[in-house]
C-alpha cells in the first residue's frame, strides 16, 4: 500500500500511526511556476524541475533526481494498484490531488482507482491517532470526483485563465475543499491595483508595524483563512516587492539575501523592513503597481507578463484582463 502525502512531515505522521508500508510525499508548489497543460507526467516533472531549480531551491541534478525517484515510486504504487491519496484542504494539496487524478484518467487508464482521505485540517499536525479515525474514512475515488478533477486540472492547466474562473459557477461539491482553492489560487493573480493578494497581506503587516521577515511570515499565514504557502515561497514574495524598478518596500539595515531551502541565517533574520512611498500608494489603492513594474509570473498555465496582464476583481469575483 502507498500512501501519498503532501510532505515528509505528514509521512512520519501516518509512520508514527503504524498507517501503511511505503509513503510518498508529492512535493511540488504547484500553485507557483509553470504548469502547462498537455503535457505527460515525465515531460511536466521536467518543467517542475527547471522552475525549482531557477528558484535556487535545488541544483539540476537534484531536482531531476527527486522527480524521477518520485514518479518511479507513484508509478509502481499504482501498477500495484494500492494507492491511498491523503488530501488537505490546502490549495498546496488540492493541486497535488488534481494532478495525480489526471494521471489516472490519462497515463494510468484502466489501473485501479485509488482510495481518497479528504481531510478538514493541516495534516500531520494532529495526534497520531488521529490519522487512526481518519484513515478508516478512506473512501474509493468516484465518477464525479473522477471527472471533476480531469476538468478542474484542465482549466488550471490552461493558458486561458478564465476556464479556472468558470469553475465557480458550477457544482464543485465532489471534492469539497476544491472551490475554496480554486478562489484562493484566483486571488494570487494582480488586483486593480497591481499586487496580489499576498503581496497586500503582506504590505498590510509592514504598515501594522510588523518590520522583521519571520514576523512577516507568520503575520500573512494568520490573515489567510487555509494557509497554503511555505517560508520558500514567501521568501520570493518578499524579495519582488523589494525589487527595482520600483520596489514597494524598503529594507532598512542590511542586504536582502533570499536564504535557500537550509534556512534563514542571523543577518537575514535582523533584516527589518518598511514602505517605500510607492508601497504605500499601491495600499491606499492610489496608484497601479503594474503601470511601472514589469511582471513576469506563471500559474499554473497562464504565463503573467507584458502589458494587459490578467486581474483578478474580488469584488464582482471575475477575471479582467488589462486595467
Amino acid at each position: 500500500m502507498l500512501h501519498i502525502t503532501n510532505g515528509d512531515m505528514a509521512n512520519q505522521w501516518l509512520q508514527k500511526a503504524a498507517i501503511g508500508d511505503d509513503y510518498l510525499a508529492w512535493n511540488d508548489v504547484l500553485h507557483e511556476g509553470p504548469v502547462p497543460a498537455g503535457l505527460s507526467l515525465d515531460e511536466l516533472s521536467r518543467v517542475r524541475a527547471a522552475f525549482i531549480v531557477s528558484c535556487g531551491w535545488a541544483t539540476d541534478f537534484e531536482a531531476q533526481t527527486h522527480f524521477q525517484a518520485r514518479d518511479a515510486l507513484f508509478r509502481r504504487g499504482a501498477r500495484e494498484g494500492g494507492v491511498v491519496i491523503w488530501n488537505s484542504f490546502e490549495l498546496y494539496d488540492q493541486l497535488h490531488l488534481l494532478q495525480l487524478l489526471n494521471w489516472y484518467h490519462d497515463e494510468g487508464q484502466g489501473l485501479a482507482w485509488p482510495e481518497l482521505v479528504l481531510v478538514d485540517d493541516y495534516l500531520g499536525q494532529a495526534q497520531p491517532e488521529r490519522a487512526l479515525e481518519l484513515y478508516a474514512t478512506r473512501q474509493r475515488l468516484s465518477e464525479a470526483q473522477m471527472a471533476l478533477a480531469v476538468d478542474a486540472w484542465q482549466a488550471f492547466c490552461s493558458a486561458n485563465p478564465r476556464t479556472l474562473a468558470s469553475l465557480l459557477h458550477k457544482d464543485l461539491s465532489a471534492l469539497p475543499f476544491l472551490a475554496a482553492a480554486i478562489e484562493r489560487l484566483l486571488q494570487e493573480y494582480p488586483d486593480p491595483c497591481g499586487i496580489n493578494r499576498t503581496e497586500r497581506q503582506l504590505l498590510e503587516a509592514v504598515s501594522a508595524g510588523v518590520e522583521d521577515a519571520a514576523g512577516l511570515f507568520r503575520a500573512v499565514r494568520a490573515a489567510e483563512e487555509v494557509a497554503f504557502m511555505g517560508d520558500a515561497s514567501f521568501w520570493r514574495v518578499l524579495e519582488g516587492l523589494l525589487s527595482p524598478p520600483v520596489a514597494l518596500l524598503n529594507c532598512e539595515n542590511g542586504r536582502f539575501v533570499r536564504p535557500a531551502l537550509t534556512g534563514c541565517d542571523e543577518a537575514f533574520l535582523a533584516l527589518r523592513f518598511s514602505l517605500a512611498p510607492r508601497g504605500q500608494q499601491v495600499l491606499a489603492k492610489a496608484q497601479d503597481w503594474l503601470s511601472e513594474q514589469p511582471i513576469d509570473r506563471w500559474i499554473g498555465g497562464v504565463n503573467l507578463c507584458g502589458d494587459g496582464t490578467w486581474r483578478w476583481d474580488a469584488v464582482k469575483r471575475e477575471l479582467k484582463q488589462g486595467l
